[in-house]
């Protein structure tokens, strides 16, 4: 049997896969379990939904996530600086040895100077393309989407196009 894909998210990630056009649909194709921790779950709802639950039911992704409680607590480099489900997603990750969405910069520093595997939506379309799970074409079009949507910058969109023919 073949082990589940699993990756621990920060709030950004998430927000730019509403972003994207089927973008939960699309994230399905590369993990079976995106985890986060309660702060995470929180903050994506904040606003918008009554409660972090009728968050997972409007985007359909009640099978996909999975809000996992976090046990580390010791203090981050640059912790002053890092929202609350930021520094979660990062205790979280380190405590399951696993690989970290998030897009922030201070908290890509962080995460990377941790040792933990770090990448944004950017990044995971890329991953889609080079596993033959989404056409160049379709890739393309993600990036675009992405950089209409302000999750990205000109230079990071021009610097992915230049990897997918």
């Amino acid at each position: 049997m073949m082990e589940a894909r699993r990756i621990v998210s920060n709030t950004g990630p998430l927000i730019s896969l509403e972003k994207l056009h089927q973008g939960y649909d699309f994230i399905r194709l590369l993990y079976d379990t995106i985890i986060i921790p309660p702060g995470v779950c929180d903050e994506v709802a904040e606003g918008q939904f009554a409660t972090p639950h009728a968050y997972l039911q409007h985007y359909g992704i009640v099978d996909l996530i999975e809000v996992h409680a976090v046990s580390r607590n010791e203090r981050l480099p640059e912790a002053a600086r890092l929202h609350v489900g930021e520094a979660q997603a990062i205790h979280l990750a380190l405590e399951l040895a696993l690989p970290l969405l998030i897009e922030e910069t201070i908290g890509r520093r962080v995460a990377r100077g941790m040792g933990i595997s770090i990448s944004g939506i950017a990044g995971q379309v890329l991953k889609a393309f080079h596993q033959g799970a989404i056409t160049a074409q379709e890739a393309h079009n993600k990036l675009r989407e992405l950089l209409q949507a302000g999750r990205i910058n000109r230079k990071i969109y021009e610097a992915l196009l230049a990897v997918i023919p």
